[in-house]
């Protein structure tokens, strides 16, 4: 929760941006922000993941489902059939507003990487990450990703902000050096130190030097 608490205090950032979120999971952060955005991608590399994603998109998209036949023998008015089809258009819409969708993406895949790419040719104003760094293998092949992202709108364009939770000492040395080893500049957000569970938390953004 400590990326969604640092965007509710700071969701002016996220106005009219269009944000892709990195490892998005059952996709929490991005259905809260997506009302703020003019489009938010989520992405996992995990197809069973990715299912569930899209399910919780369509929910969220979906009016609250009536029951057509909450009394048995009664009969839709007109009226009502009427309110329910201008429910569904409206929360349609929304939806299609709000530029709410899920993509496949393993961090370091070019193929993947370059598709998303292709699709949202005009780049990103921001990369989100939450608690996404967990394997010692993956952190290269993350910054390899982020640097190919930041890259398409150029310096000072686009950042990313990784929620990270310290789990281990070599993990905390391995996100700095390797963000600095792929040509960017990783800073810690001030007054972002806290404890999330029994492990310090902290915001930075990291962008191309």
């Amino acid at each position: 929760m400590l990326l969604n608490d640092y965007l509710s205090k700071n969701a002016k950032m996220l106005q009219g941006c269009s944000v892709i979120e990195l490892g998005s999971g059952v996709g929490i952060t991005g259905i809260l922000c997506s009302r703020f955005c003019h489009d938010f991608v989520l992405t996992d590399h995990n197809d069973e993941v990715l299912k569930i994603l899209k399910k919780n998109i369509e929910l969220h998209a979906s009016p609250e489902n009536p029951n057509c036949c909450a009394g048995e023998g009664n009969k839709l008015k007109m009226e009502d059939i009427y309110d329910r089809i201008t429910s569904y258009i409206f929360f349609v819409f929304n939806s299609l507003y709000a530029g709410l969708v899920a993509e496949k993406l393993e961090w370091g895949n070019s193929d993947q990487i370059n598709e998303i790419l292709h699709k949202y040719s005009g780049g990103f104003d921001l990369v989100l990450g939450a608690d996404i760094c967990f394997q010692q293998a993956s952190i290269p092949l993350l910054f390899d990703t982020v640097k190919q992202i930041l890259q398409i709108k150029g310096k000072g364009q686009c950042k990313f902000i990784l929620a990270y939770v310290s789990r281990a000492k070599i993990m905390d040395s391995l996100v700095i050096s390797e963000a600095t080893r792929h040509g960017m500049q990783i800073t810690e957000v001030a007054g972002t130190r806290c404890v999330v569970g029994n492990h310090d938390g902290v915001i930075f953004e990291v962008t191309l030097q």
